[in-house]
């Protein structure tokens, strides 16, 4: 099995497994959410670095990820240096629908199935339930070692649990009688303290990027949703 890359972690925690639909609190902000993830993606694969709070793109090998390399070509094909705040909302939006970018990858591995919401023969949304758990068992574990055992996470895992806080996610993969330790523990490691030098302080603004666009799109949604009356149900 491939390695898990960070949009792919981040999406597995995030979806329910049997019904394959995103959580209540995933919701608005998931292009977002992966878009960061992107980006942070290629700040450990050495295609990215900080100038001046500007993210730019650097000689490396290609990402063998196809979204990871789509998200690396747009990045390149700018002329106009952006921060990380700037890029998360671009890649969201020249890579839309990220989920399903994301998922593709997932479901041609076997990990997930997709499965099309269809109305009068139309699809309207795609669901994608879990095909083989042990991915996701596997990182639950990992995850669950360096947020209730304290065991200091490498630095892969340190950006994913920042990206796990930044959706109040954390809860999913700890039991219940942990998540208050493990809530401490996130929000710990989501200062980026855990990673240092100058990558560090990139892989933070792209956390804080990602948490304040998230809180924006929930936001926005939260609103739109009680103008049109009646909550929009969830």
């Amino acid at each position: 099995m491939t390695e898990l890359t960070l949009p792919e972690s981040l999406l597995l925690v995030a979806l329910d497994d049997e019904g394959g639909a995103d959580t209540a609190n995933w919701g608005s902000g998931v292009e977002a959410g992966l878009a960061g993830a992107l980006l942070l993606e290629l700040l450990e694969a050495g295609c990215l670095d900080e100038d001046d709070g500007r993210l730019v793109a650097v000689a490396c090998d290609a990402p063998a990820d196809p979204v990871a390399a789509a998200a690396l070509e747009v990045i390149r094909a700018e002329d106009k240096r952006r921060d990380a705040k700037a890029w998360v909302g671009r890649l969201a939006k020249e890579l839309k629908p990220l989920r399903g970018r994301v998922a593709e990858g997932l479901v041609t591995r076997g990990v997930l199935e997709e499965r099309q919401r269809k109305v009068l023969g139309m699809a309207l949304s795609s669901r994608y339930p879990e095909a083989d758990p042990e991915p996701e068992r596997r990182l639950r574990a990992e995850l669950a070692e360096v947020l209730v055992t304290g065991r200091e996470p490498t630095q892969r895992e340190a950006m994913l649990v920042g990206l796990l806080h930044a959706y109040d996610l954390v809860k999913r993969v700890v039991p219940r009688e942990d998540r208050r330790e493990a809530r401490r523990r996130a929000k710990e490691l989501a200062k980026g303290d855990a990673i240092a030098g100058a990558v560090g302080s990139a892989i933070s603004d792209v956390q804080a990027a990602t948490m304040a666009a998230v809180i924006a799109a929930t936001t926005a949604a939260t609103v739109s949703s009680g103008d049109g009356g009646g909550g929009g149900g969830n």
